[in-house]
């Protein structure tokens, strides 16, 4: 079997990772629920211009993706950890992240990916998601963000939705909360 997986808020906690940015440089709340996918239509204090100033910020921050914190819990790591040791299943980290300074995306994902989880995987930097799952032959996917969502579904990715509140708007019958509850109900 052959399976997808998003890095930010799947694997990677990068909405809180923004929010601790936005709060060091301008007094934002970093508890903000985001509900949309513009943060500064839904982070108190923050103004569209701040909100591309910390894109910046982040920008210029060498190797950004590797100290991002977990979202997925110690023990979803861990069983993803041993189902890639297993080598039964494919796994391909699909991530549209952009570049900041340091080392490429790849590289950076690679190296969270090793610290995290033991291991690393096949990372693929790619903002068409769903062409490169049909490519692949993917046989699932699990993604958070509603363009790629979207991607995945019009290209007949069998996709999970892990739920945040920015994409409960997509009514689809596979929504999850975790990274466990996927692996569960694909393997």
């Amino acid at each position: 079997m052959k399976i997808m997986i998003d890095m930010d808020d799947v694997l990677t906690n990068f909405n809180i990772a923004f929010l601790k940015v936005a709060n060091e440089m301008y007094g934002t709340p970093v508890d903000a629920i985001i509900t949309v996918w513009d943060f500064w239509k839904c982070v108190p204090g923050l103004t569209l211009e701040m909100e591309e100033k910390v894109w910046e910020r982040i920008k210029s921050t060498a190797n950004f993706y590797e100290s991002l914190p977990a979202y997925a819990s110690p023990e979803d790591l861990k069983k993803l950890a041993g189902l890639l040791n297993e080598g039964i299943h494919e796994f391909y980290f699909i991530t549209s992240r952009f570049p900041t300074k340091g080392r490429s995306v790849q590289a950076q994902s690679q190296r969270w990916l090793e610290k995290h989880l033991g291991c690393s995987g096949a990372v693929i930097v790619s903002s068409n998601k769903g062409q490169l799952c049909q490519i692949l032959g993917i046989d699932y996917a699990i993604d958070d963000a509603p363009h790629h969502i979207e991607n995945l579904l019009s290209h007949g990715i069998n996709t999970y939705i892990i739920d945040w509140p920015y994409n409960r708007h997509i009514e689809h019958r596979f929504r999850i909360k975790t990274l466990g509850d996927f692996l569960d109900s694909v393997i």
